[in-house]
């Protein structure tokens, strides 16, 4: 059994070879997260430093991959701009007007810009495994980071998937439920 050398989660305990799998992590700002690593980089001292780098440094992580969605939803001609569009309009659209007030917490979300709702996305979860394939044969070998944004979990399934590599250089986004 070893330790996570997280300053900021110093009591993570993982054993070699074995995934690392946490239901609810709690940083300061009292919102608790997934956190997972696959079993490969559990065997790795140096994977494992570049996970705790990232636990440390999780505040800066989510406030760049909020202003990377910024950027995007800001940038009709980014080759992201459409995947983020249907992911704000799918909740505006799909879901009930009563839900919506709840899970913004506001009286008349219709009103909300895209670029505020990037400000109410939250973090669901922090992981990082090799990339095997997920973001082609330039990544099969690397380590690589996977946040998952979502509004409220009670209400949706929908995320904004953040992917980094182990440099913390936003890779790409998803849209997965």
């Amino acid at each position: 059994m070893k330790q996570i050398p997280s300053t900021k989660f110093p009591n993570i305990d993982y054993t070699p070879g074995e995934p690392i799998w946490i239901d609810n992590l709690m940083p300061d700002n009292k919102i608790p997260f997934y956190f997972n690593v696959s079993e490969k980089l559990t065997q790795n001292e140096s994977a494992i430093t570049r996970v705790s780098q990232a636990l440390d440094q999780m505040d800066e992580l989510v406030n760049k991959a909020r202003a990377h969605l910024r950027d995007i939803i800001q940038n009709t001609k980014d080759p992201s701009y459409e995947l983020l569009h249907d992911f704000f309009t799918c909740h505006l659209l799909e879901m009930d007007d009563e839900c919506l007030k709840v899970m913004f917490g506001m009286e008349q979300p219709e009103t909300l810009s895209e670029l505020e709702m990037v400000d109410l996305l939250m973090l669901k979860s922090l992981g990082s495994s090799l990339g095997e394939g997920w973001l082609g044969s330039n990544f099969e070998k690397e380590q690589i980071f996977i946040m998952d944004f979502t509004f409220d979990p009670g209400y949706t399934d929908q995320l904004i998937v953040v992917y980094l590599d182990a440099n913390d250089n936003i890779l790409t986004i998803s849209h997965e439920s």
